[in-house]
């Protein structure tokens, strides 16, 4: 894939909650895994990665406690060598202060 540009939240602001858009299993077709995430910053604004148009929108995380933002991230992979490898599957953020 390629890089999309980048998206911020304002000054003085921080990450505080997410989803990810996951395309679900398209059994014998090629499966895309995570094909979007959004966040949202401190005041409430919402940035959108730009990723494809295919797939379900996840919950909304929490969102972090006040005077905290996401710090730490997980990733889930498919493991390489599988008949159909999709890359990212799901993802969490961590909350730090």
């Amino acid at each position: 894939g390629s890089w999309g540009p980048a998206r911020t939240c304002p000054p003085g602001e921080r990450l505080v909650s997410f989803r990810l858009r996951v395309e679900p299993s398209q059994g014998v077709f090629d499966d895309a895994g995570a094909t979007d995430m959004a966040a949202t910053c401190s005041k409430g604004q919402q940035l959108e990665g730009g990723g494809l148009q295919r797939g379900d929108w996840g919950q909304w995380s929490e969102w972090c406690p006040p005077a905290c933002g996401i710090c730490g991230v997980r990733t889930r992979v498919e493991t390489p060598g599988t008949s159909d490898d999709t890359g990212l599957t799901d993802l969490r953020l961590y909350c730090c202060d």
